[in-house]
């Protein structure tokens, strides 16, 4: 068996599998990095909505406290 048969016997059991697996592993490392972004959105998404209820939350203490000074000025 020449050179030829070797590199073809090397090609067939290293390289071809080799090239398979790369792309495999790339494709999954592709889609981690997609589902990572999805939770970074998600995470941005979830931090906005805690700000709107702690704005809303502050809003209604206000309102409380105008309505107590209203009243405190009603009495005077």
């Amino acid at each position: 068996m020449g050179w030829e048969g070797v590199i073809s016997i090397l090609s067939i059991f290293i390289g071809a599998p080799s090239v398979v697996f790369g792309f495999i592993l790339l494709a999954r490392r592709e889609n981690n990095r997609l589902e990572l972004q999805r939770l970074r959105i998600r995470e941005a998404e979830v931090a906005l909505e805690r700000d709107r209820l702690h704005v809303d939350a502050l809003r209604e203490e206000n309102h409380k406290l105008d309505r107590m000074i209203e009243h405190k000025i009603e009495m005077q």
